[in-house]
């Protein structure tokens, strides 16, 4: 059986959109911006609405980096504070996200709540109805099969011509691997497909769900991990519903796609293995099935398709 050195994060991204002469414009935008002057540059360079936000999609996966830092030992703990009035409370809110949105665009960095408000300051301020999400986001293979009481995502919903787009700039700017954050553009997570949406975002807010169809929070703990390049092709996987895969009376494991042509490769990789062995290939009326016998205490399995990682499962 042919093996494969086994790479997990490889820079590469599929464009589903053209962002490139949004970058030439949004690539001239230096130093340090508040809301309103970044909003300001975005108006006069761009006319259409779509375009206003690919712009600040753009700018903002660019220049806020991941606070990892904060994220591991946040400092800015949760507020209580006493109002009078709901206009009172509203008021210092606000107040609370300007802070927020000021020390990211300060600094330059945040963790999504930081990357969520200041997209939606923005968009208020060019007249761009949206709204912030928070809900769950399922990243790592140790989500698998365990959900959370908290939300522990925030995102945003921007409506143009009367239809509402989901936009995670936190996502679209990079990853985290082993306690370091790489940048990576990534524009799958500008406008998400409806029908993938689910297998990665969750919204806490029910009224946000019924927007995009219908799915409880165990099931959606109960998928696969899928990475942001499957999400972005028309693969589909078929044989399961599932983040577990169990083994078959002859020990192997298997997976059914749909939309995978012949010449592709396609790889197991398992954690604590350096190499990806290829799968064996079965092709019947357009389904291909891949299959393999895992090493013996294998507990977490990657499909790759030419040597990029497209889902992670649990082994049972």
């Amino acid at each position: 059986m042919k093996s494969l050195f086994l790479t997990l994060f490889i820079s590469f991204s599929i464009f589903s959109q053209d962002f490139s002469k949004i970058k030439e414009k949004t690539n001239t935008y230096s130093g340090l911006l508040t809301a309103e002057q970044l909003s300001k540059k975005i108006a006069t360079d761009f006319s259409s609405e779509t375009d206003k936000v690919k712009a600040l999609f753009s700018w903002m996966t660019k220049n806020i980096r991941y606070d990892l830092e904060e994220y591991y030992n946040p400092k800015n703990k949760t507020t209580s504070f006493r109002y009078r009035t709901i206009e009172e409370k509203n008021k210092i809110l606000q107040g609370i996200k300007d802070k927020t949105v000021n020390e990211t665009l300060q600094t330059r960095k945040g963790v999504c709540e930081g990357y969520a408000q200041t997209f939606a300051k923005v968009c208020n301020l060019l007249n761009i109805e949206n709204e912030v999400i928070s809900g769950y986001a399922r990243a790592s293979y140790n989500d698998i099969g365990k959900p959370i009481q908290q939300a522990n995502h925030a995102w945003n919903a921007v409506k143009i011509n009367n239809k509402w787009m989901y936009i995670d700039a936190t996502w679209g700017a990079g990853y985290q691997n082993n306690g370091k954050w790489y940048r990576e553009f990534k524009p799958y997570f500008f406008n998400m497909k409806k029908e993938t949406y689910f297998k990665s975002h969750l919204p806490e807010n029910t009224s946000w769900v019924l927007k995009v169809g219908r799915i409880d929070k165990k099931t959606f703990y109960n998928q696969p991990i899928y990475s942001h390049r499957f999400l972005d092709t028309n693969y589909k996987l078929i044989s399961t519903n599932s983040g577990f895969l169990k083994k078959d009376k002859n020990g192997k494991i298997s997976i059914s796609l749909k939309n995978v042509t012949p010449n592709q490769k396609i790889h197991f990789g398992f954690l604590g293995e350096q190499f990806a062995k290829e799968a064996e290939i079965t092709t019947k009326n357009g389904i291909t099935t891949a299959s393999i016998s895992p090493p013996r205490n294998a507990k977490q399995v990657f499909l790759m398709i030419d040597i990029e990682v497209m889902i992670t499962f649990k082994v049972i």
